[in-house]
């Protein structure tokens, strides 16, 4: 018989734990299925969309640009079985992120006690940016879950004291490699760690082991990477690569990124407690004689880094651009939680517990849950509906009108669009003017159609209308949608010329 006030078998320290890991991951899940197949698919997934619907392989490959080759492949084999329907094509993704978050349970476990490894996962399940990027039609995700997975793998190995586990972290950062192309930044942290942790006679395995992974990635270079290099892709993110003209030029731009790491991947609040929290993770770690966290973290941004030097990869990017370090959000949710949870309990031991849960209670409000609740379930971030607008064109499309599609919107359109093919435009910049409907023929037609996404708003569009048509067009109809915009314009009748007055003259 229990003893007065002992805990309640059915209430057991791990069958709690238990209880809240299985609450987590099927909240987390339900997140991340719902909409998969439901939002439209907006620029960057439609053109992976195109690619993956090719008839072959190869013309699936050759249309990627620059998408990883084995996740081309993977969501191409997908739509050869079971169509291309918006949640097929985002099924990988999918995979993804469910898997990053057993992972990065599993690594928290090893790295961190329970309470803290709650809290990490609780980060990686309900982060708005993990949520998004689980139900998209890109690779990014991909990048989370083979960074976590090397780096689990790695301490695996590490426990093991290299007795067991080559084969599969070896497999791991090869195949990894052909689906993430970031993952480069991760083995070389990974290898580190190993090298010095395990017994000196493990280091010609080791050294084998980085063998493979070099040819690897030299072999993904040679046959995929090289050819996929768009100079004007680089030129876009020239503002990203580090500022060399001075030493205050260089601290502004240094400063301006970090600012956009922890604001995109903590929120608006994050750039304020998130250095604070992820400094008291560091120290945690430290303590407790696991400082080699630390370079799972500051590793693969220092090697991120110097490719932002050489302008391979843009360094915590604009415009959403940080999406390319997403490889990284996993450890910095681990560290942050580690040093939420440090500095918790360390106030709860030393009786300011009321400070310690106004603290908790802060932080819980500037994280904004009912905020990301909602972001979580619809997101917000890249949403261009599309398709209703391009329905409505097609029911009210006439034989002699013609379609101008807006560069942005050339991928979604010819993903959504099945109607005729002539009298189509496609728009060759988000700056074009001047546009000739008459084309070879010379006779323009009465009704002109302008249908685009991914636009700041709707006054940049007419904006945009008025330069690329010019005045002998007059807008008739506006439908829009969030994040897209389907005119009608009609065209002027040429005005008659107009005769001079004649009157009496003016008075002297």
């Amino acid at each position: 018989m229990p003893h007065p006030g002992s805990r309640p078998e059915g209430l057991s320290r791990p069958c709690l734990t238990g209880l809240a890991v299985a609450l987590v991951f099927g909240v987390a899940v339900y997140f991340r299925l719902y909409e998969l197949g439901s939002r439209n698919l907006w620029t960057d997934e439609a053109w992976v969309a195109l690619a993956a619907m090719k008839p072959t392989a190869k013309e699936a490959l050759a249309a990627g640009q620059s998408t990883p080759p084995f996740y081309l492949l993977t969501v191409w084999a997908m739509v050869q079985l079971w169509g291309h329907g918006e949640a097929v094509l985002r099924g990988l993704s999918w995979l993804f992120g469910v898997g990053t978050l057993w992972l990065i349970w599993r690594l928290s476990r090893v790295l961190v006690e329970v309470p803290a490894a709650l809290l990490a996962l609780a980060a990686v399940a309900f982060s708005p940016i993990m949520v998004y990027y689980s139900k998209e039609l890109k690779q990014y995700s991909g990048d989370a879950f083979f960074a976590v997975l090397v780096l689990w793998l790695a301490e695996r190995l590490r426990a093991r004291q290299g007795r067991r586990g080559w084969l599969a972290l070896a497999l791991a950062g090869v195949v990894g490699l052909g689906f993430s192309q970031p993952l480069i930044f991760t083995l070389p942290a990974a290898g580190a760690v190993l090298w010095v942790t395990l017994p000196r006679a493990q280091r010609p395995r080791l050294a084998c082991l980085g063998g493979i992974w070099l040819l690897a990635a030299a072999g993904y270079y040679l046959l995929f990477i090289r050819r996929e290099i768009d100079p004007e892709l680089v030129a876009y993110w020239t503002q990203d690569f580090p500022d060399f003209s001075g030493l205050l030029a260089f601290f502004r731009w240094l400063g301006s990124a970090l600012n956009r790491y922890f604001w995109y991947f903590l929120g608006e609040w994050g750039v304020i407690w998130g250095p604070l929290l992820l400094a008291a993770g560091m120290v945690a770690m430290v303590r407790r004689g696991r400082a080699r966290v630390l370079l799972y973290l500051g590793g693969p941004l220092l090697l991120a880094f110097g490719a932002a030097c050489l302008h391979r990869y843009p360094f915590m990017a604009h415009y959403g651009g940080n999406r390319l370090m997403l490889f990284s959000a996993p450890v910095l949710y681990l560290l942050v939680a580690a040093g939420a949870w440090g500095v918790f309990a360390w106030l709860w031991r030393r009786r300011q517990r009321w400070l310690a849960l106004a603290l908790a209670g802060l932080l819980l409000v500037a994280l904004n849950p009912r905020a990301a609740f909602k972001e979580n379930l619809s997101p917000l971030n890249n949403r261009e509906e599309i398709q209703p607008l391009v329905a409505y064109l097609e029911a009210n499309l006439q034989p002699q009108d013609l379609i101008y599609v807006y560069y942005f919107a050339v991928t979604p359109f010819k993903y959504y669009y099945h109607g005729p093919n002539h009298g189509i435009c496609w728009g060759q910049s988000c700056v074009e003017q001047g546009l000739d409907p008459a084309g070879k023929t010379r006779t323009p037609p009465q009704r002109l159609w302008l249908i685009a996404s991914h636009i700041p708003d709707l006054t940049f569009l007419r904006q945009f209308a008025a330069s690329l048509l010019g005045p002998d067009w007059r807008e008739a109809a506006c439908f829009t949608r969030v994040g897209a915009a389907l005119l009608l314009f009609d065209r002027q009748p040429q005005a008659a010329t107009a005769k001079t007055p004649t009157g009496p003259p003016a008075p002297p």
